[in-house]
């Protein structure tokens, strides 16, 4: 309303204006009188609106003042706590439910530190978008909001008390539910081997001890196939079983039969720190039990997350004596080579007769399908010389080895990638390859861990296997007639078995000698393999001063260590570790080594003790028999045998022993 008067009045004053310039034309004085008048208008007209804009903005300002003085009492009165502090964390107000909250003395908190009084973490609380402080058995949800004075920043510190959400919310993820599925690891075994009067009552022993373990859970549990269970229980109930580490796997391994058939279970459990739907909840417990299959099986996997945990793993991997899975796989694996423009193998770091053998395998495969394949290889090491040298002998391996440099130039979309005995992408010779091609096959016969690689077209992982040549000799037996291994691949895949089996003596089963029996008929020999894991005599001089300088603890495992910065100071620890087995009354044998990168350890065992779970604790793994672990940058010896014994006695503490 006001503005319209005051457009009137300009309004009235133009108007003014205007007809005294007009009547000037006629009458001078006029005009003259006219223009007069209406600076007498303006003048007092400006005046008076000065005054009411005066008097506007003064009861502006005693609003605003009174809105201050209001706000500051209700902000210190207010029940949400909130403090003024510098960049420095330094306090300069805080209201009344902040003194009550955090004040621990009478002189209160006004110009001391709240970094370091209430142990505030200050510079997250401003960065993160949600920040949670607990004090005293109290939680906060802290929001902050910047300002300055033009010379000094502050913050202003709201502190919403949120101690009945949190408790709500953990009594929640207590009482969620995990999916936990149960796999009878030998169950074909059990069909195939005990008569069926007898299968149906040891078949009901595992499902009554499945069905009372699940009863002290206070879960349910369901068969839904006749050799898998699903079990849903509270997650609270998670804690107990770590602590007695899946104590139902040595009871159900324990169940006695006629036949001797060990019954084993693997469990996989999926956890996670954020809240899940059901279908996600139940593909991460389906994919941590994947991951308890594809080490072996005989063992519970709990992952949280992308973290894992492993429980059992006491027996070794049974061998699985249909070869259905070999041929399936063959069928696929030869169809990817087909249709790839190239194919690339690679193995792990410091490539073993192992990692080549089965690499030159696949090449011969390669050239038969008629596809161009490279071995992607950084250095030749000790360990590969001799079979390296051997292939170079014949004109038609000279052009296959590639450096991880030169692999650059044969990453497309349409190459074929095939890792060969390791799954851990930290541990290839060209960690990066893998993400520059996106058709990826893995070959390998350790155990799972966490790290392994995800995204592949094709994955075949038997634990139960003596060597990657074993699997690699598998598979191409079910490859086209055409597909024909030549003598020095043949060669070359012997080799790699009889150094992972040390010549046929450890972790060899009836498929290891099917496997060879067939590279023998394609010409290899065992003779060769012998010559090409000869060492010369300061690698052998250095292996007897590895072993002289053992040490015996718990009666039964010898532990030994040495130093050495040669190319071939591995296989010198690898070689050692065997060697200790061959001394009465010894179980198990670790090797430490000191070298220019670190310290490393080789393990081996008998059987009876689980090398492979005992270097897991340490970031290492490998086979029940055969595993290592490294320490890059450690160049204490001791502190690796400090480790090692800590993890010894965790081991033996687990199983009782």
């Amino acid at each position: 309303m006001k503005e319209s008067k005051k457009d009137i009045v300009r309004f009235a004053l133009a108007a003014q204006l205007i007809v005294s310039l007009v009547l000037g034309f006629y009458n001078i004085f006029l005009g003259i009188g006219g223009v007069v008048i209406f600076v007498i208008l303006i003048m007092y007209y400006t005046k008076n609106t000065t005054i009411d804009e005066i008097k506007i903005d003064k009861a502006i300002d005693e609003i605003y003042s009174d809105l201050d003085k209001i706000n500051q009492e209700r902000m210190y009165e207010m029940p949400i706590a909130m403090a003024i502090v510098d960049n420095e964390g330094i306090i300069y107000w805080y209201n009344q439910a902040f003194g009550k909250a955090f004040k621990k003395e009478k002189e209160g908190l006004f110009k001391k530190n709240i970094i370091t009084e209430l142990d505030f973490n200050l510079t997250a609380a401003i960065k993160a978008d949600e920040f949670t402080f607990h004090y005293e058995e109290r939680d906060y949800g802290v929001v902050t909001n910047a300002f300055s004075d033009k010379i000094h920043s502050f913050e202003l510190l709201h502190f919403f008390d949120i101690t009945e959400q949190s408790k709500q919310r953990q009594l929640y993820r207590k009482n969620s539910p995990l999916f936990c599925y149960i796999v009878i690891d030998n169950y074909d075994d059990i069909i195939e081997q005990i008569p069926s009067h007898k299968r149906s009552a040891i078949l009901g022993k595992v499902d009554l001890k499945l069905n009372e373990w699940a009863k002290q859970l206070g879960s349910v549990i369901i068969e839904y196939e006749s050799d898998r269970y699903l079990m849903i229980f509270e997650r609270g109930k998670i804690c107990a079983l770590q602590k007695e580490n899946f104590k139902i796997l040595d009871e159900i391994r324990e169940i006695e039969n006629d036949e001797k058939v060990p019954i084993t279970l693997s469990i996989g459990i999926g956890i996670s720190e954020s809240i899940l739907g059901i279908i996600e909840s139940q593909e991460l417990s389906h994919s941590a039990l994947d991951i308890a299959l594809a080490r072996g099986g005989d063992q519970a996997v709990v992952r949280q997350d992308e973290k894992m945990s492993f429980y059992g793993g006491k027996s070794e991997a049974t061998e699985k004596r249909t070869k259905v899975k070999a041929r399936v796989k063959a069928y696929g694996l030869k169809e990817l080579i087909k249709e790839s423009d190239h194919v690339l193998m690679m193995g792990h770091q410091n490539p073993d007769m192992d990692c080549l053998g089965s690499a030159v395998g696949l090449l011969g495969a390669c050239k038969s399908l008629g596809k161009e394949g490279k071995i992607v290889i950084r250095e030749i090491n000790y360990s590969i010389k001799s079979l390296f040298d051997y292939l170079l002998e014949n004109e038609a391996y000279q052009d296959a080895f590639i450096t991880p440099k030169e692999a650059e130039s044969y990453a497309t979309k349409n190459t074929l990638l095939i890792i060969l005995d390791t799954q851990t992408v930290n541990y290839l010779e060209m960690p990066s390859l893998v993400d520059q091609i996106p058709k990826i096959v893995v070959i390998d016969h350790h155990r799972r861990s966490g790290k392994a690689i995800k995204e592949t077209l094709l994955t075949y992982t038997e634990a139960y296997a003596s060597s990657t040549c074993e699997l690699v000799t598998e598979l191409l037996q079910y490859f086209d007639e055409k597909s024909q291994l030549n003598v020095i691949e043949a060669n070359a895949l012997m080799a790699g078995m009889c150094m992972d089996t040390k010549m046929f003596t450890l972790k060899t089963g009836v498929r290891t000698f099917e496997a060879a029996s067939y590279l023998r008929r394609k010409g290899a020999d065992t003779l060769i393999s012998k010559i090409l894991l000869q060492d010369d005599l300061n690698t052998y001089t250095a292996k007897s001063d590895a072993v002289k300088n053992a040490k015996i603890y718990f009666d039964n495992i010898a532990i030994s260590t040495f130093e050495n910065n040669t190319d071939y100071g591995k296989v010198i620890a690898a070689q050692a570790a065997d060697e200790l087995l061959n001394i009465k009354g010894i179980v198990a044998s670790f090797i430490i080594l000191k070298n220019e990168e670190g310290l490393a350890i080789s393990a081996r065992s008998m059987g009876e003790v689980n090398v492979q779970v005992i270097l897991e604790k340490l970031g290492g793994g490998g086979h029940l028999a055969i595993a290592g672990a490294q320490f890059p940058g450690e160049k204490n010896i001791e502190t690796g045998v400090e480790l090692l014994l800590t993890a010894i006695k965790k081991y033996k503490k687990e199983n009782g022993s």
